[in-house]
């Protein structure tokens, strides 16, 4: 009897133990996991979006601190990590920015620095011809704390010369929606 007794204690102990560590939605301990999970950093989304694009990753001149500032206006208090890259060359026009917000307020002031700097570039009217089209098709991204400015890939060249405007631009689109689908597969 004594033995049936500690075993189903033994029980009842063992299964309200594993019941109590399961978080119940909404609560602290589920808040506390959520937290816990990592999100990729800088780096790392940078290097999957360059071995996504091959040789057609162009943006291959890492821009300083003050560069980033001086370019698109973005302060080093708003961020805890960044990334800008330009091409070397200044005939194109690839760029490819991730910044790590430190709070809602700096991703707001980033964004907005960010979509400032996409406009100032579809009303500059001394681009190079052939980049127009792809200007038009970059984009601002958010991803969680990140924001990105994204303007990155090729297209095909019997597109660029038998396709409307409009074809052209959305051909480019898709190359960006390539980098948004990495950045994505990177937060699951």
């Amino acid at each position: 009897m004594r033995k049936k007794l500690l075993a189903a204690l033994l029980a009842v102990s063992l299964t309200a133990g594993s019941v109590a560590a399961v978080p119940v939605p909404g609560s602290t301990e589920m808040v506390a996991e959520a937290a816990k999970k990592k999100t990729p950093s800088v780096k790392k989304i940078r290097q999957a979006i360059m071995k996504k694009f091959g040789d057609n990753y162009l943006a291959d001149l890492l821009l300083t601190k003050t560069e980033i500032k001086q370019r698109y206006g973005i302060s080093s208090s708003w961020y805890s990590d960044i990334i800008a890259e330009i091409p070397m060359m200044s005939a194109h026009v690839d760029t490819l920015v991730i910044a790590k917000a430190k709070n809602k307020a700096s991703k707001k002031k980033i964004k907005k620095k960010l979509t400032d700097y996409r406009a100032g570039l579809i009303k500059d009217t001394c681009q190079y011809p052939m980049n127009l089209l792809k200007i038009q098709a970059s984009r601002v991204y958010e991803k969680d704390n990140y924001v990105f400015f994204i303007m990155l890939g090729q297209v095909d060249s019997k597109i660029q010369e038998t396709a409307t405007e409009e074809q052209i631009i959305k051909a480019y689109k898709a190359e960006n929606k390539k980098a948004v689908s990495v950045i994505n597969s990177l937060f699951k």
